[in-house]
């Protein structure tokens, strides 16, 4: 691997970890918790894989607005280490007593570390999904996510996931999202508050 190549790897990382942001919220309720354990495949030539853990939550500010973050850690093949913060605004529209329509605007920060040295890169991600609570512990959910940083360039990935609701606050939940050169998948558990 060189070493220009890995803020592309940043990149579409990034991009996987910026959808569970915009997508994250669940049973309606924006005010959460959650950590998760997440596993890429970056697929650009090489077949680099890599695995962490992720933390993200939510706080709503009232009727259809909210608060987002997230940070997750990841290392890589070939001793490459990938931490991604990202802060943002979002919104939602029930479309349905069941179903919402959701958006967000996300500033993103990607760190990659190397035994070669260090990259730095940060820009915007914008994404949009449906949510919906399709039994009394059930929530699927699905999305469209852009990223653009500053140095590596855009991508778009897609989103699935849901959650099974253990009791009315605490789920258990899994998600895949798809990119041009990456596929990740993750475990999670969310409280709710």
């Amino acid at each position: 691997m060189k070493f220009t190549e890995l803020p592309r790897i940043g990149l579409v990382a990034l991009a996987v970890s910026v959808s569970a942001p915009v997508l994250a919220d669940q049973s309606m309720n924006y005010n959460y918790i959650e950590g998760s354990y997440i596993d890429t495949e970056i697929d650009n030539g090489l077949d680099v894989d890599g695995d962490g853990f992720g933390l993200s939550g939510s706080v709503e500010l009232g009727s259809n607005y909210f608060l987002t973050a997230s940070y997750s850690a990841q290392e890589f093949d070939f001793g490459v280490d990938l931490d991604q913060k990202s802060i943002g605004f979002g919104g939602f529209m029930g479309l349905s007593d069941s179903v919402d329509l959701v958006g967000s605007i996300n500033y993103v920060d990607a760190e990659i570390d190397t035994r070669f040295g260090s990259a730095d890169d940060s820009g915007f991600g914008l994404g949009v999904g449906l949510r919906a609570r399709v039994a009394p512990n059930v929530e699927l959910e699905g999305g469209i996510n852009y990223v653009d940083l500053d140095e590596s360039g855009d991508d778009t990935s897609l989103a699935l996931g849901g959650r099974y609701y253990l009791t009315e606050a605490f789920a258990l939940g899994a998600g895949v999202s798809f990119g041009d050169d990456v596929t990740s998948w993750n475990l999670g558990a969310r409280f709710e508050f």
